[in-house]
């Protein structure tokens, strides 16, 4: 899909586990080429399978001795001829199983045995971390409650994610998503989180890519009741910060179980359908194409979108006719032969979250409301549905909402300027990367606690 769609796109000093179901999974420690270099490729006689190029310390590749430029073959019995396969199988590995990695190390071919090492927890020197875990059908979910070391909590915050699959566990330093998360938590506030789908440490769920809305939205209910069992939580001052598509899901949580307030940043009000041809005819716009072209294709392309949403047609049988196919490809990045759309996603997802009424739970909610939209948050389109989310909170419930225009920042709470700029400097995305690695803006984070803050004092 050539819009921008991702909506929906710690630190440690004392710290227990309280989980008895979950074995932690375990790493490989290797960084890999995603391109061999021809060069290197003729050196070594690469044709195919994981080029090693650097080892990490303390993993489970330097305890059984892979080296840089080692071709892993297979794992486990388990071929890895390219990075799915390997992905596939590290997701599997946990703490202290056997592990045996073939490998071809100077044209020859090497069986390397050992014991998976386990993946490091969240370390620093300021906060407690909670590991802990609920069981969920025939699984368990592991989840993560992170303190300020010796300050009580003024509030907790469950933090519900955006679209993508990724864990919440143990990020880069530079992620945003840690970062934001480390914010609201030096801020004084607790932060609660979990890991959806088969993410991280969670046992024996569902895969993340092949779940629908309403799977993830069961588990985040789940989550929501195993928060109010952990000690010392107060009830009266749980927050939900709903990150992007984490702000659909944020209302209908709340309808539910009215928790003291709820922030979202870079979400949606209007019916997700709505959402994703907006977003077509919005988000191109920038990038030069001709508006008018842009509304003469989703002309075209609404039938078939319909079919799916509404008439229960398959993908397969859109997808047989060239403008049916098209049209998925366009408007939900669906790609035809992994069946996923926009974020590695099972177009599921964006069907159930269409079934879903975010307005009448809004509605139903009767507690306060913050909306943030970043001033260049492509992916969130543009402010209209925030303000009009907060106008209808308004309207329902007269002075429970607010708004505020995050300057610069955006969808991923980075400060870069306005959108032209953000544009501008979408045309060398290698260089907007690092660029945008050092650029989280805390401003965000100070206007959303002190505003939770605010709420708790008025009580």
């Amino acid at each position: 899909m050539r819009f921008v769609l991702s909506c929906l796109i710690l630190l440690f000093t004392v710290q227990q586990n309280i989980a008895q179901n979950i074995h932690r999974k375990g790493s490989l420690g290797v960084n890999y080429y995603q391109q061999v270099p021809d060069s290197l490729s003729q050196k070594i006689n690469y044709t195919k399978g994981i080029l090693v190029k650097s080892v990490l310390p303390n993993t489970t590749a330097a305890n059984i001795k892979i080296e840089n430029n080692d071709i892993i073959t297979k794992i486990n019995q388990s071929q890895t001829d390219n990075q799915g396969q390997l992905l596939a199988i590290v997701k599997t590995l946990r703490e202290n199983d056997d592990i045996e990695v073939a490998i071809i190390r100077n044209n020859q071919h090497i069986n390397l045995k050992g014991k998976v090492i386990v993946r490091p927890k969240e370390t620093g020197e300021n906060t407690n971390v909670l590991y802990g875990e609920f069981k969920y059908k025939d699984g368990y979910v592991r989840t993560i409650y992170t303190t300020l070391k010796n300050k009580k909590p003024l509030g907790t915050i469950y933090f519900l994610q955006g679209l993508p699959c990724y864990s919440m566990d143990n990020f880069q330093a530079l992620d945003k998503t840690k970062q934001a998360l480390d914010a609201m938590v030096e801020r004084g506030f607790a932060v609660y989180r979990m890991e959806k789908g088969d993410m991280g440490d969670n046992v024996n769920l569902p895969p993340c890519d092949s779940m629908g809305f309403d799977e993830e939205l069961n588990m985040y209910e789940a989550g929501y009741k195993n928060l109010l069992t952990l000690k010392d939580i107060n009830k009266e001052t749980i927050f939900l910060f709903g990150h992007s598509m984490g702000g659909i899901t944020a209302p209908l949580l709340a309808e539910k179980f009215q928790p003291k307030g709820v922030v979202v940043y870079g979400t949606g009000f209007k019916p997700w359908l709505e959402y994703l041809f907006d977003a077509y005819l919005i988000q191109l716009q920038y990038f030069g194409e001709d508006l008018a072209d842009l509304r003469a294709a989703t002309e075209k392309y609404k039938p078939f979108i319909y079919d799916y949403f509404y008439n229960n047609k398959s993908l397969d049988e859109i997808a047989k006719n060239p403008v049916g196919l098209k049209a998925l490809e366009e408007i939900l990045s669906y790609n035809p032969v992994t069946k996923l759309g926009a974020s590695g996603r099972s177009p599921l997802v964006f069907k159930e979250i269409n079934q879903h009424n975010p307005a009448k739970a809004w509605g139903n909610y009767d507690n306060d409301v913050l909306a943030i939209y970043g001033e260049c948050d492509i992916a969130a389109n543009n402010a209209d549905d925030h303000k009009a989310l907060i106008n209808y909170v308004n309207k329902k419930h007269p002075g429970k909402g607010s708004f505020w225009l995050a300057p610069g920042t955006t969808h991923t709470f980075e400060e870069i300027g306005t959108m032209e700029q953000f544009i501008k400097l979408q045309a060398n995305p290698q260089q907007y990367y690092q660029y945008a690695a050092t650029r989280f803006n805390p401003k965000v984070f100070d206007y959303a606690c002190n505003w939770m803050k605010s709420k708790i004092e008025n009580n």
